[in-house]
């Protein structure tokens, strides 16, 4: 075919979630796939969390059980054309479910883009803080976050901390506790956004912040953090230009639900690798335990006192953003108990909802077609017992 007759449907073919364009050789992401696999994959992992959490964690129950005095319903985004489950028990827990992780995640991120930009239309400088400590293969994961927590308390309440702050015109932060796991063990650390008056560059704002995080370390019981490496100062600017990308509002609220770099692992990695079912699953199953242990009670983003009124930000709970937004919807199916039950048993969630935002009118036929696969198993299994 002569190349000037290609069309661009010819010359970008999908291919198992990517686009390959042929005149360029080109790869790239087909976003609407990307999303169902990668929703595909949360519902799996969820299934791997729920044996290590235990059948009474709240994870264990969530998008599993019926909620009291609700009917279980498909609904569907007559604005974003999204499937989503509803009358289902939601856990909201951001460190253990990665199915409310995912909504709650987003949604700050979201709601962080509109601090940012409330920030700039009122004249604020944001810098992104880093802080990390010391640690090794053996440190007691809760330790090393009591020692964290401590240190930023005497790093903002001490007499060098409020100087600082009273220098750089801080109005307020807003701090992100994040995990990864690697060689070293686990590494807690802290993201923090400096709202500030002032304007300042990332090397003066280090080399003022540096001293005073690796004197808190210390007196809070941490080792002391090297200058290398214990505080990091990024310019926030960049923030404006990724309002719809990964950026720096991702870097709060999002990093223990991504793959790890550089050799580190995720939380979610844990999962991950359970998932795949090597020779190291127990390791990992171990390590999401300790994780989740660790964790539990603990806040993901804290804003400092009066910040959200200062930026024009509401108070929502992450129990209000892990639940379906039902505006604006409308039902494509209500499920009884039993088909619920099948839809589960054959593990077919996520391509319930892919079959409902791609071709619902086939909706009715995939769930009679579980629920009678379900039934025949349960006659099989009591025939057998």
């Amino acid at each position: 075919m002569p190349l000037g007759n290609i069309t661009k449907n010819e010359a970008a073919q999908e291919t198992r979630g990517f686009q390959v364009n042929h005149l360029t050789g080109e790869i790239f992401e087909n976003q609407e796939r990307t999303a169902k696999l990668a929703r595909a994959e949360r519902w799996s992992l969820q299934s791997v969390a729920r044996p290590i959490l235990g059948a009474e964690h709240r994870t264990s129950k969530c998008m599993c059980r019926k909620a009291p005095k609700q009917e279980i319903e498909i609904l569907k985004s007559k604005e974003h054309n999204k499937a989503s489950y509803k009358g289902l028990y939601v856990c909201a827990s951001l460190w253990t479910c990665p199915i409310c992780a995912a909504k709650i995640s987003e949604r700050r991120r979201v709601e962080l883009i509109g601090a940012l930009a409330s920030a700039k239309s009122q004249g604020l400088h944001v810098k992104l803080l880093t802080l990390t400590v010391p640690h090794g293969i053996g440190d007691d994961l809760r330790d090393i976050l009591e020692g964290i927590k401590n240190a930023w308390r005497r790093t903002t309440t001490g007499r060098a901390g409020k100087a600082l702050r009273k220098l750089l015109g801080v109005r307020g932060t807003i701090r992100a506790l994040e995990v990864t796991y690697g060689q070293n063990g686990f590494h807690p650390h802290l993201h923090v956004l400096l709202f500030l008056d002032n304007h300042a560059t990332n090397q003066c704002v280090e080399g003022l912040f540096c001293p005073i995080w690796q004197d808190a370390c210390t007196k809070a019981g941490l080792p002391r953090p090297s200058d290398m490496h214990g505080c990091r100062v990024d310019d926030g600017s960049k923030a404006a230009s990724y309002a719809s990308k990964w950026g720096l509002e991702s870097e709060m609220t999002k990093n223990h639900t991504k793959h790890g770099k550089q050799g580190g692992m995720t939380p979610w990695d844990f999962l991950r690798a359970v998932l795949e079912d090597g020779s190291d699953a127990a390791k990992y199953r171990a390590l999401f335990k300790v994780y989740t242990e660790a964790f539990h009670g603990q806040r993901q983003l804290h804003w400092s006192m009066g910040l959200k009124a200062l930026l024009e930000v509401g108070e929502v709970s992450d129990e209000e953003l892990a639940v379906t937004d039902q505006d604006n919807c409308y039902i494509l199916a209500r499920l009884v108990t039993p088909e619920w039950r099948a839809i589960m048993h054959a593990r077919a969630q996520a391509a319930v909802l892919d079959v409902a935002e791609d071709h619902p009118e086939k909706l009715p036929a995939l769930i009679a077609g579980l629920y009678q696969r379900h039934r025949a198993y349960l006659a099989r299994k009591a025939k057998a017992g």
